[in-house]
């Protein structure tokens, strides 16, 4: 399996019928950490400052881009930015919809659902692209964590989830399948 960075876009985003698999999700909740994990490579920058990625990175996996998007909620940056960064991702989602394949949606496994993940939820539906929840972090959280944070997500959405440790491994099988499917 090849990967390559393709590049970072705010507009006129790559259009040549390739399929995307985007990862959306809070600042800082590890969205760059999984596409390292699942690709074996140190491809995305990864900070542990939130709102380091500022605009939408582009990696080519085989056949099918890998979208990291910036992330939504904390970030110390100003109001402008934060509202640049919603510009960019909605005009990304109603440009590129129809190529879209499926979104990971990065939910933090400590912290459970916010009312971000939850309005981030019901926008993904809004578009009607499929999506999979992808809790993240899980070798920092407790058993009991996992299960409430999976309790929350079921009251909300019949959406799968994959449990995953950028940090062990865990959940780079299942994710590549999606990707690959």
């Amino acid at each position: 399996m090849k990967v390559s960075f393709l590049g970072s876009y705010r507009d006129n985003f790559p259009g040549d019928g390739k399929k995307h698999v985007v990862f959306v999700g809070r600042s800082n909740v590890g969205k760059s950490s999984l596409i390292n994990m699942i690709v074996g490579s140190k491809i995305a920058k990864v900070s542990k400052e939130p709102g380091r990625t500022r605009s939408v990175n582009f990696f080519l996996i085989d056949d099918v881009y890998l979208v990291d998007l910036p992330g939504y909620g904390f970030a110390k940056v100003s109001k402008g930015e934060r509202e640049e960064w919603r510009r960019i991702i909605v005009n990304y989602f109603e440009t590129c919809r129809r190529d879209i394949k499926l979104v990971f949606l990065l939910i933090d496994g400590v912290v459970g659902p916010t009312d971000l993940d939850m309005q981030a939820i019901e926008w993904i539906e809004g578009f009607q692209i499929p999506y999979i929840l992808v809790l993240t972090k899980t070798d920092r959280a407790s058993q009991r964590e996992i299960a409430q944070t999976v309790k929350k997500l079921r009251e909300k959405t019949q959406a799968d989830f994959i449990i995953t440790s950028s940090k062990e491994g865990k959940g780079k099988r299942e994710v590549m399948s999606y990707i690959l499917a």
